[in-house]
């Protein structure tokens, strides 16, 4: 089992935004379990910035008008610099692993992305 932390965690499908979290991963890349990062444990990784939890590759949009691929969850950052995602419409979410994915170059701070930003899956 691995363990990643982050300083920031989404979970599209729940709409859920949570800080300093832990997330479990098994040996197959599924994701079994978060929790909040309370104190330093071994073998945890960390990783600045945004980790993602979704069942599909997560997109990211970056732009004023929004044009959405309907087969994967795309995320983007509202006007109220809050974190908002558009779910696939071809997602059965019951039938499906969760995944870990690793946002680079996300300004957390300002509640960014950044056109160098990219999903990288953590397994």
């Amino acid at each position: 089992m691995r363990k990643f932390a982050s300083h920031r965690l989404y979970i599209p499908y729940l709409g859920l935004f949570l800080k300093n979290q832990v997330v479990e991963i098994d040996d197959t890349g599924k994701v079994v379990g978060y929790y909040p990062f309370t104190e330093e444990t071994s073998f945890t990784e960390w990783h600045n910035g945004l980790i993602v939890l979704s069942y599909d590759i997560p997109q990211i949009y970056i732009g004023s008008e929004y044009n959405f691929i309907e087969d994967s969850t795309v995320l983007f950052i509202d006007e109220e610099k809050n974190i908002r995602s558009v779910l696939s419409k071809n997602t059965d979410s019951a039938l499906l692993t969760l995944n870990a994915y690793y946002i680079s170059s996300f300004n957390v701070s300002d509640m960014s992305f950044s056109k160098e930003s990219r999903v990288i899956r953590l397994d």
